[in-house]
């Protein structure tokens, strides 16, 4: 195995430099952005009216990322590998500063993150940069631009330092408890939904700047994943009302990946025009370095390598795959002719290690093998022509052939911090509006109210997803389903960081679906998915 990258010792780097950071991933192809989405120019209006840090001193970056690589991670080793050869950071624009805020798209893509960024790491950066890396600009990095104090924010004055740093940290609890950044986002002109804010815990909703009154809203999400990003470019694939079909972003609000790359400049990067320019001409050197960047599980703290006994693991084999539902004798949806997962099938023999057999236990549970239950009341799936009982397993939805993608790029409601399932129910540090619907227009959902002698369905969430995006209720809640690979190695789970482990991962789908999972399936679903 190889050293881990010695990252984020800190280096002074004059603030107007200004740096690319990504809050989703960037992506597999074109090197030329199409047309900006109409959410772009306001939300970059609003990024340029945010504080910029007042101090900047990046962590320091690799000279190359070479082309295998393992780091350690919480139950093993995760690993990166580049069939084209290593990368030189120097050369690339995921390693360039093209904005005003100091950021790299490195700095919020970590390799022992699964080229994400987790709490911890956003722990370790803080200690090591005494707040002053990029990371935490406060255009997204903090709560809400409006708590930050500009005079101390970033500063490494020795004078009253502690209480600096807790003030620091108090108005970044997103960043520090879930690694979530600020997603900040323009109502859309001619919503189907009227939304008011039930909870704001950041007074970021009610901000003159910031929300509401300036017409936006201001969500909270995890950083996805820049690796293995080749099966979510759409390819000319089309949703299932005929559009093209994006899975880019959590809410597919991105028409392609040079496009994200692009924008992630002009608004988490707070890029001048100037500087948005020189970033679309380089964005090819992003948008090619993930094309071809894949991590995965390598090693597992009980069961040893994951790529002996003539198992799968680790990224190698998934740079060979093709895009598909299955590896397999794939077959049109929804039909499903082999497993999904084949990555295990040779730890089964009753002479392999126990842990080893957990993983197979788990691949097979997955897989739907040895456990199927009913999925129901999912918009983006059992409103699609398929039932509202299917009978069905994970693999379902994560159908892309040992990588656990959905092949559909269809995103789905499942209930997640809203109030159409008990399952996992919005907490108090999430922001939480009431979206008020015509009757009968969210698909499985009613819940009847009366404002102003009218009648609506009230829609409570933390965040309304793709139906932020478009304004339609229908899409309220649809989140795109997320990579498996590497899994074990970027905690906490969902778009919001709603559950701080692979346990809570699957308790909620056990609640979600009444699954009715044993202690022992539990476990051993648990052991596979971090095998990933």
């Amino acid at each position: 195995m190889t050293e881990a990258i010695k990252s984020r010792r800190p280096r002074s780097l004059d603030r107007g430099l200004g740096a690319l950071a990504l809050a989703g991933a960037l992506g597999v192809a074109g090197t030329a952005a199409a047309q900006a989405p109409s959410w772009v120019p306001p939300s970059w209006d609003q990024a340029l009216l945010a504080p910029l840090p007042g101090s900047v001193i990046p962590g320091e970056t690799p000279a190359s990322i070479p082309q295998y690589q393992e780091l350690s991670d919480p139950t093993g080793l995760v690993a990166s590998y580049q069939p084209g050869g290593a990368t030189t950071t120097a050369d690339n624009a995921f390693f360039a500063a093209l904005g005003t805020n100091g950021r790299t798209c490195f700095s919020c893509h970590q390799p022992q993150d699964d080229w994400t960024v987790t709490p911890a790491s956003v722990s370790a950066i803080f200690n090591a940069s005494q707040g002053t890396d990029p990371m935490f600009a406060p255009v997204d990095g903090a709560d809400c631009p409006d708590l930050v104090d500009e005079s101390t924010d970033g500063s490494t004055c020795p004078e009253d330092q502690d209480d600096a740093r807790q003030r620091f940290v108090a108005v970044r609890q997103q960043l520090f408890n879930r690694g979530n950044f600020r997603i900040f986002l323009p109502i859309p002109p001619g919503a189907e939904w009227k939304v008011h804010v039930v909870h704001d815990p950041y007074g970021c909703e009610g901000s003159a700047t910031y929300g509401i009154p300036a017409g936006f809203l201001s969500v909270y999400r995890r950083v996805i994943p820049s690796a293995n990003t080749f099966d979510l470019d759409p390819g000319g694939r089309l949703d299932a009302n005929g559009n093209p079909a994006f899975n880019i972003m959590w809410d597919a609000r991105e028409p392609d990946l040079a496009t994200q790359f692009l924008d992630a400049t002009k608004i988490h990067a707070q890029a001048t025009t100037a500087q948005a320019a020189v970033a679309q001409a380089r964005s090819g050197e992003g948008v090619s370095f993930q094309d071809g960047l894949f991590t995965a599980q390598t090693y597992d703290d009980l069961a040893g390598s994951l790529t002996g006994a003539g198992a799968l693991g680790g990224p190698r084999y998934i740079s060979t795959l093709p895009p598909g539902l299955n590896t397999v004798a794939p077959a049109p949806p929804p039909l499903r002719n082999g497993p999904t997962f084949i990555l295990y099938d040779t730890w089964a023999a009753a002479q392999t290690m126990a842990a080893r057999r957990s993983i197979k236990r788990g691949e097979d549970i997955f897989n739907g093998v040895t456990k199927t239950f009913t999925i129901s009341n999912v918009t983006g799936l059992n409103d699609l022509g398929l039932g509202n009982a299917i009978q069905g397993s994970c693999s379902f939805c994560h159908n892309s052939g040992d990588r656990g993608n959905d092949f559909f790029l269809d995103p789905k409601h499942l209930g997640i911090m809203d109030n159409s399932s008990a399952a996992l129910p919005p907490t108090r540090d999430m922001p939480l509006f009431a979206f008020l619907c015509p009757p009968g227009s969210i698909t499985f959902f009613s819940n009847p109210v009366t404002r102003g002698g009218v009648k609506y369905d009230e829609f409570l969430t933390t965040d309304p997803g793709v139906g932020l995006i478009t304004g339609q209720c229908a899409d309220l809640g649809k989140m795109k389903v997320p990579i498996l690979r590497g899994a074990g190695a970027r905690a906490p789970y969902f778009h919001g960081g709603n559950v701080a482990s692979l346990f809570g991962l699957i308790d909620f789908y056990d609640r979600r679906f009444s699954i009715g999972f044993t202690a022992e399936e539990r476990s051993d679903l648990e052991h596979f998915l971090r095998s990933l």
